[in-house]
């Protein structure tokens, strides 16, 4: 199924596993399965606020509101989100940074070109059947702009070898690949790209777009394959192991320690 009609609500609430679901199990199969039910924070609200004003202008603008306070400590503050909630009341400053962020994209034009393209479509899910494993997969596309996908990722440096680390850190290969092939099993058509549009948080809100090389997306294909097919033997023997408990060697590279010659035994 390929859908724009799926709350987020009813997208994370399906049992089908998604990208970070496979984070998970990368980590160990308990971590996935005994993860603990989290309530969002304020980052995550932001998040949302943000892809919302960079990616739904219109539904922002109507959505959300702004109170002229810098400390949501503020009486106003909190007047304001018992009538419209949290999640949707902005302080001055962080709406001004969401504003910056929104400015930098609408400045980028080719992001432009991929956001006001004629068959765009944000907030798009897919709930489908991995062909190898029978097991049920998920992924929700922040843009689809007709065979191109474009990925919106906030950040602290745009610059390509900060966000290469971002990459490495985050699994973002694992993403382009696991989305690019679900996308291919659901509709039986390749994505002609998958793209990163990469914002900076802090002024002056940098942007840049990013695509993954064939390589990347082959060593991202090669772990979410590892991950999911973990995931299915254990969904099948409904076993959830932890880390390797064996009493293991650990050395330390030298680059990360710091060792002061002057003092000496």
């Amino acid at each position: 199924m390929l859908t724009r009609d799926l709350s987020n609500e009813a997208y994370h609430a399906s049992s089908a596993i998604s990208k970070s679901g496979l984070d998970l199990i990368a980590r160990s199969p308990a971590h996935f399965a005994f993860r603990a039910p989290s309530a969002p924070s304020r980052a995550m609200e932001m998040g949302t606020a943000i892809h919302t004003a960079l990616l739904e202008p219109d539904r922002y603008a109507s959505e959300y509101v702004t109170v002229d306070c810098e400390d949501r400590r503020a009486s106003a503050y909190k007047e304001a989100v018992k009538v419209h909630g949290s999640e949707r009341v902005l302080t001055r400053a962080e709406s001004d940074k969401i504003g910056g962020m929104s400015a930098s994209v609408q400045g980028n034009p080719h992001a432009q070109a991929l956001l006001k393209h004629d068959f765009a479509a944000t907030e798009v899910s897919i709930l489908t059947v991995d062909p190898e494993t029978g097991v049920n997969v998920k992924c929700r596309f922040d843009l689809l702009a007709g065979n191109k996908a474009l990925d919106l990722k906030k950040t602290q440096d745009v610059r390509p070898d900060a966000f290469a680390k971002s990459v490495a850190n985050y699994r973002y290969m694992v993403q382009a690949a696991f989305y690019t092939d679900v996308y291919r099993w659901e509709t039986g058509m390749e994505l002609e790209a998958f793209g990163f549009l990469v914002v900076e948080e802090e002024m002056p809100h940098a942007s840049a777009i990013y695509v993954l090389d064939d390589d990347a997306i082959q060593y991202g294909r090669k772990l979410y394959r590892r991950d999911l097919n973990r995931y299915a033997d254990c969904l099948n023997a409904n076993e959830w192991p932890s880390v390797d408990q064996t009493p293991q060697i650990l050395s330390l590279d030298r680059k990360s320690t710091r060792l002061n010659s002057s003092h000496r035994c």
